[in-house]
Order: structure tokens, then C-alpha cells, then sequence
């Protein structure tokens, strides 16, 4: 979660679209066995939909869409110093905040789902603590969590009936009132989930621990227990999780860290049996969101290296990767543009992306703004 104004080390060279084909590889590194000419004529495009409204001092953290005429974003403005949940709603024509008056006050709001646009779920804390609230349609209302749970940095999923929260400590569902917990090993850590329907599910992340080699955690949920179905010394830490069918579930990871050394991103695909590397030439940045159309077009984005340059997006669709530059948000020189979720926009082909950018303020300061881009074809 990035709340506060920064400056990045290296810098972003100009983002040119490419396409390259990759074919899939083993749990190791693979590489593209054939390359094409830049197609820009026909490679997608994303326009800036909102930026800049909120505080000098706001970022979106997640996405929801039930359609194109329904879509909710979440996050956090600071105002005198004090952090106010944000909550955004698109009615097809424009983004305006949405007022909770029956939930306690959220500080942030960092996770979000929806399967309609009369059943969506939203998670946060404040100073009294953490909340789960549901929206009907007409209004927000709290609901009860489970006595003694943290959840911190949370994620959920939504299925009709059916809500998951995951954090540090246990893989928590909600359905008919009642609240089931799993508890998960100390040092899992769980920074994504997503839902099919309530008997197929993935949660991700990775295993830490002092002293301890590192693992990826990629557990799967098949209507009776979660089993890890990591690959057999995976250690790189995964950071979203993306699932189109039984057979088909996508992850972005990261390279483990070392010191002096850049993290590269990786692409991994679930085929019902194994998982395998399909990143080609996905490059430029660390990436912390993917998501679908559910007909075999796959995008990922995150944080670009450096802080010059816009948002940067990869698109598979057919077995070729495209590099897509985002778009530039106007009204001044910005930076540090910064994906954080990916979502698409029902069955229309196009997908919205929340996030935030910096915008320079002096010769050696920026302030952070919210950021919403849609791609438009």
C-alpha cells in the first residue's frame, strides 16, 4: 500500500508497445521463440477517466465492476493530516464518491468485490478498529467480523451467497450469517484472492519467515479444505491471482529479493495440472494486478520502474504479449504513476485501473493523487 509522496531511485525509459509471442515453459524462466514489428495501429488504448479530484494526498487500492454502467473503487484521501476512506462509484456517465452514513468511520478502504450491482462487499479499518460492509443497492451497512481476527492489510472475494477475507493470519468466509476461519501458518502471508463460485477459489502470496526459506503460497479452495498447490521450490512471492476457469487461473509474482538487485516480474498459468511460466517479455515493472475477460485476454500492470513515464500494461491475447503505455493524466508535469488493481468492465471487452500519480510540486517534491484509467478498445 503506497499512501505517502515518493521519489524513485531509477527512471522509466520510454514505454514503446511491442509484441512478442511466448509459448509456455517449465517453472523457470522461458523465452519468446518468435518476435514481430511494433504494431501501435493496433494496439489498445487507455484513457484517463478520473485524476486528481481528491486530496493532495489520495490512492485508489482496488476495483469492482457489475457491468458498464456499475463499477466501484476504494482507497483513502488524507485531509489535516487524518486518512478518509474513499469510496467512488461510475454510473456509466461519471465517478462520484458514495457516502456511508450507516458504516462507523473508515480511515481506508482496501478491498472491494462485486457480483452485482445490488451485492457489493467493501473492507477497511479506522480508529475503532476494522470494518466488512455490504452495499444492496441502496445503501452501505456494516457487518459483524469474526471476534479476535486481524486482518490487516486484507483482501476479499465475492460469490453470490458467499464472501471471502484473507489476511495474516487466517482465510475467513461468510455466508447464511455465519463466519468460517481457516487459520493459516505462521509466516503465510496472503496479499490476493478470487473467486469462481463458492466451491472454487485461490488465494496467493508467499511464506516468510526468519530463518526459513522463502516459498510462494498459491492454495486452492475446492468446496471441502484450501490445498497449496505451489510448485516444488517456487520461492518468488505472488502478488495477484486472476482465475477465468477450472483450467485456466493466471499469477503475477515477483523474483525473491536480493540486495542491489531488481525484482522481475513473472507470469505463471494454472492449466488444471500445473502451473507454468508464460512471462516472455513482460518487463518494466513491479506488477501487483491482473485480470481478464474471461475469453482469454489477460492484462497485467503495477508499478513501473523509476518514477518518470505513465502506468504501463501488458496484454496476452492469441499467445502475444503487448506492451501499452497508459495515458497521461494533463494539467501539469507528473510521475510515479502507479497501478494497484485491474478490473474489467462486464462483458464490454474493456477493463478499468485504479491507482494514483504523483504530480510535481516543486524541484524536489510531488503530490500523490487517485487515478482511474479505462482502456477504450
Amino acid at each position: 500500500m503506497k499512501t505517502g509522496t515518493y521519489l524513485r531511485a531509477a527512471v522509466v525509459g520510454a514505454l514503446v508497445a511491442a509484441t512478442v509471442s511466448v509459448a509456455p515453459a517449465g517453472v523457470a524462466v522461458s523465452a519468446p521463440d518468435r518476435a514481430s514489428a511494433p504494431d501501435r495501429a493496433s494496439a489498445p488504448a487507455w484513457s484517463t477517466s478520473l485524476a486528481g479530484t481528491l486530496s493532495d494526498n489520495s490512492s485508489l487500492f482496488d476495483v469492482a465492476s457489475a457491468g458498464p454502467n456499475a463499477a466501484w473503487a476504494v482507497g483513502v484521501q488524507y485531509v489535516d493530516g487524518a486518512g478518509q476512506g474513499v469510496i467512488l462509484r461510475w454510473n456509466g456517465r461519471t465517478w462520484q464518491q458514495q457516502p456511508t452514513p450507516d458504516v462507523p468511520g473508515v480511515g481506508v478502504w482496501h478491498a472491494l468485490d462485486a457480483v452485482s450491482a445490488r451485492d457489493v462487499w467493501a473492507y477497511g479499518w479506522g480508529q475503532d478498529g476494522e470494518t466488512l460492509a455490504h452495499y444492496d443497492g441502496s445503501r452501505w451497512s456494516s457487518v459483524p467480523l469474526p471476534a479476535g481476527e486481524r486482518y490487516g492489510f486484507a483482501k476479499l472475494a465475492a460469490v453470490p451467497g458467499k464472501v471471502w477475507l484473507v489476511g495474516d493470519t487466517g482465510i475467513s468466509s461468510y455466508a447464511h450469517g455465519v463466519w468460517r476461519t481457516t487459520p493459516l501458518p505462521e509466516g503465510v502471508m496472503i496479499g490476493a484472492i478470487e473467486a469462481r463460485n463458492s466451491r472454487d477459489a485461490w488465494a496467493v502470496g508467499q511464506f516468510a519467515y526468519a530463518g526459513r526459506p522463502g516459498r510462494s503460497v498459491l492454495m486452492h479452495w475446492d468446496g471441502r479444505a484450501w490445498t497449496d498447490l505451489a510448485p516444488a521450490g517456487s520461492d518468488m512471492p505472488v502478488t495477484a491471482v486472476y482465475q477465468e476457469s477450472a483450467r485456466n487461473v493466471w499469477v503475477t509474482a515477483l523474483t525473491p529479493y536480493v540486495e542491489d538487485q531488481r525484482q522481475q516480474t513473472k507470469v505463471l498459468h494454472w492449466d488444471g495440472r500445473a502451473w507454468r511460466d508464460v512471462t516472455g517479455p513482460v518487463d518494466g515493472l513491479w506488477a501487483g494486478a491482473v485480470t481478464g475477460d474471461g475469453k482469454g485476454t489477460v492484462w497485467v500492470s503495477g508499478d513501473p520502474y523509476g518514477y518518470e513515464g505513465t502506468a504501463l500494461y501488458w496484454r496476452l491475447r492469441e499467445g502475444v504479449w503487448t506492451s501499452v503505455a497508459g495515458d497521461a493524466v494533463p494539467g501539469g508535469q507528473t510521475q510515479s504513476y502507479d497501478v494497484e488493481a485491474l478490473a474489467p468492465t462486464g462483458r464490454t471487452g474493456q477493463f478499468w485501473s485504479v491507482g494514483s500519480y504523483g504530480l510535481i510540486t516543486g524541484e524536489s517534491t510531488s503530490a500523490q493523487y487517485e487515478l482511474i484509467q479505462r482502456s477504450t478498445r
